[in-house]
């Protein structure tokens, strides 16, 4: 036997009640109907909301792909330009190894390698150079201590008038050997250091006179004799182009002028021969 809702509809107004009956079956039909149109509505929504979230992600993740790529590109090109300019700061450290006279080797896979650089990672081309810098910068600074401590211009602005080697002696006539140069100039003349070194003797030694002498540091010891005054003292610190002394005629001498003189250990060498600037 079939069972009934009876549903009454109450007006405001004073219009009569209605009523309508509805089997149990239909109502519990319409009740599922409606159940299942709500959970349809809901399932779409979720999948509708769902769908619009990955389209989100999928947009933004191209376009972190493509910032992406765009700063590869530029981090690709970045690195071109720091490659190529080591590149030219490694032939140009070389360039600067053959200018100095300087080995482009240095053993086996050293800091002056030619070959060393291909195929290896910026960094390490980086701290490569560094080294051959490091080393350059260092035997610069020693042919510069070098070059400084090498008797190498004239200490004085005159005539040479006697040099190195056999002439007659101009007191006696006889032969003899004359140890250095002989530079005539005017009285009082400043005498300047050929080179850097410290002074070993200075004041009167017999033939000499008045005579100052230089200890350069590389085996060369410079002498300057004859001179009117002495302007330095032992032990003092000279540099090249130092006044040591004046011009004079003092000990075994004929008239005004320096003598000068450079010994390679203790062995007297031609001042000729080291004097370059031509004074």
């Amino acid at each position: 036997m079939r069972r009934y809702n009876t549903i009454i509809f109450v007006p405001h107004a004073r219009a009569p009640f209605r009523k309508i009956s509805v089997s149990s079956r239909l109502l519990s039909f319409a009740a599922a109907a409606a159940a299942g149109v709500l959970l349809a509505a809901i399932a779409f929504g979720w999948a509708y909301f769902a769908t619009a979230r990955r389209d989100h992600q999928y947009r933004r993740a191209l376009a972190e792909n493509a910032l992406l790529k765009s700063s590869t590109r530029r981090l690709s090109r970045h690195l071109e330009g720091l490659s190529r300019q080591l590149g030219e700061f490694e032939s140009r450290t070389r360039r600067l190894q053959i200018v100095a006279g300087l080995p482009e080797t240095h053993g086996a896979g050293g800091p002056f390698a030619a070959d060393s650089s291909p195929g290896l990672s910026l960094s390490d081309r980086s701290a490569l150079l560094d080294g051959r810098l490091l080393d350059l910068e260092s035997r610069f600074a020693r042919r510069q201590a070098l070059l400084s401590s090498t008797p190498t211009v004239s200490p004085v602005r005159g005539l040479f008038n006697s040099g190195f080697g056999s002439r007659r002696d101009p007191l006696t006539g006889s032969p003899a050997f004359h140890q250095g140069l002989d530079i005539s100039t005017r009285p009082d003349e400043p005498v300047l250091a050929t080179a850097g070194g410290v002074v070993v003797k200075s004041g009167w030694s017999g033939d000499y006179g008045k005579m100052v002498e230089i200890a350069h540091g590389t085996g060369h010891h410079t002498v300057y004799g004859h001179l009117d005054d002495v302007l330095v003292a032992p032990g003092q610190r000279v540099a090249r182009g130092d006044r040591v002394g004046l011009v004079g005629s003092t000990g075994r001498s004929t008239g005004t002028h320096l003598h000068y003189e450079v010994r390679l250990g203790n062995r007297p060498v031609n001042p000729l021969e080291y004097i370059l600037d031509g004074r």
